[in-house]
């Protein structure tokens, strides 16, 4: 919001009708209560000031009982408004992740936005929307499910669909952040229905984005591609910029799981374009390490680090510690790949401490299975048994699956290693079924693999020729292309 002081325009007085406090015996300006019968004049700029002020309150988390009844529903409902914005949360669908302002900010807004509910004043559902954005991206999703119901009832008792529609497509977001993929995509599909009814396209690809994230979550990558192509050709019919970009950015990471590396870098710079464009720093940070991730891929390790030590500036220039964390982790992914491991060790313990930091269990059980990978090539596989199962603990506190599968594939490798046969079978067949359980279709050939190198040094040649037919036709069943070692060996 811009604010004009001292502008040379002169005051215009308004005729507007008088606000009595509760007992009567005040009356409001516009700016402050002075007792009834004061000589007053009301100025139709008072209330900018008045809505700045509160929005401050609000941000700060200092809005009191006394702001509240001292100002009408209206000013209150439109400071909550204009403190969203302020912080960043614009539209009523919303999936960047929250920078550091954000989370330190939500908490008061949603203090704030209690506050209001608790006293009666009515908001916008497009404002408690904005609040439920707020709430679920930042893990808070009780309170998240609480703001989308209310936006839900507000929209219908409003006989606004296209709301209604939007408040779906927050509750399915929110339903995908829970792992309950069954209902986000009954959601979704109810949210897509009321867009086509309308014949509001952009909102429609609105949902299509929203049923890809679904897909890509579930490893269908054809039905995520196709989906997030769909959504593209929408988003650019309309120039709707930032929805164009998150198609991009969306196609370049199932290119890239894919292994078409080109094809991966070329979305991603599409996208690099438009964040620019935006001045979004934020998406800037996050494409750029992207890009950065392909390079190494592609063997280009000098153009891997720039993007990297790119991305790490504009993180340090916006305060995003997990942003650098994990640029951390791209740091000594790159010092390992040069022969650097003292670095490489430095800068993956470096990401592990900011990662407890700020209490993100799934970064660190993320990095925690970086280092067990570390140690085990360096045949320490004591050490790295030690790190994966870390990472299996908080894999299975927070109920991912497809994580748990892969750290107990890594404790199979370490036990393998150590020619602890029947233990690593164990673990293998564990990572085996939970890989199967959530679609991940290389995790399960890659499990069935293994397999058949235990019951090689078994002596069951049979066994091991039947399991690797096995994780072969497991790809190719899901138009996965056979590679590598299976490719070499005639499987």
């Amino acid at each position: 919001m811009k604010q004009y002081l001292d502008s040379g325009t002169p005051v215009v007085t308004t005729m507007v009708e008088r606000t009595l406090s509760p007992d009567g015996k005040s009356e409001w300006t516009g700016s402050e209560w002075v007792p009834v019968g004061t000589d007053v004049q009301r100025t139709s700029g008072a209330n900018v000031f008045t809505h700045q002020k509160i929005v401050d309150s609000v941000i700060m988390g200092d809005l009191t009982s006394q702001t509240i009844v001292q100002n009408s529903p209206e000013d209150m409902a439109k400071a909550m408004v204009m403190a969203l914005e302020q912080i960043g949360f614009v539209g009523n669908i919303q999936n960047s992740n929250p920078s550091n302002q954000q989370m330190s900010s939500v908490k008061n807004l949603l203090k704030a936005g209690d506050e209001l509910t608790s006293r009666g004043v009515k908001v916008q559902g497009s404002t408690d929307l904005k609040l439920g954005n707020a709430a679920r991206l930042t893990g808070r999703y009780l309170a998240a499910l609480d703001s989308y119901q209310r936006a839900l009832q507000t929209f219908r008792a409003e006989g606004n669909r296209s709301g209604e529609a939007d408040a779906m497509i927050n509750i399915g977001l929110l339903s995908l952040n829970q792992g309950d993929a069954g209902g986000a995509y009954e959601n979704f599909r109810t949210a897509q229905a009321i867009k086509v009814e309308l014949g509001e396209k952009n909102g429609e690809a609105d949902v299509i984005l929203a049923m890809a994230n679904l897909a890509l979550t579930g490893n269908e990558y054809d039905q995520a591609q196709h989906l997030f192509s769909q959504a593209l050709a929408i988003k650019e019919s309309h120039a709707d910029e930032n929805g164009v970009a998150v198609a991009l950015i969306g196609l370049g990471n199932i290119l890239e799981v894919k292994k078409e590396y080109e094809s991966a870098q070329m979305h991603y710079r599409q996208g690099l374009i438009i964040k620019r464009k935006q001045k979004d720093l934020e998406g800037e940070a996050i494409i750029l390490g992207n890009l950065a991730t392909v390079a190494e891929h592609l063997g280009n390790t000098s153009d891997a680090q720039r993007l990297t030590n790119e991305s790490v500036a504009i993180k340090r220039q916006i305060g995003d510690r997990r942003g650098e964390a994990f640029s951390h982790i791209q740091l000594a992914s790159q010092a390992k790949q040069r022969g650097d491991y003292v670095e490489a060790e430095r800068l993956y313990k470096m990401a592990l401490q900011m990662k407890k930091k700020l209490s993100d269990l799934r970064g660190q059980s993320d990095t925690l299975n970086l280092l067990g990978v570390f140690f085990e090539e360096q045949d320490q596989f004591e050490q790295a048994e030690h790190h994966f199962n870390e990472s299996l603990a908080i894999m299975r506190q927070l109920g991912d699956r497809q994580g748990e599968g892969i750290a107990l594939f890594n404790i199979g490798n370490t036990l393998l290693y150590r020619n602890q046969l029947q233990s690593a079978a164990e673990r293998f067949e564990q990572s085996r079924r939970l890989a199967k359980t959530v679609n991940d279709h290389e995790g399960h050939s890659d499990a069935l693999i293994q397999l058949a190198a235990v019951a090689e040094q078994q002596q069951d040649i049979p066994r091991r020729q039947k399991l690797l037919t096995e994780a072969a036709s497991v790809l190719r069943q899901n138009n996965i292309a056979v590679t590598g070692w299976l490719q070499e060996n005639g499987f």
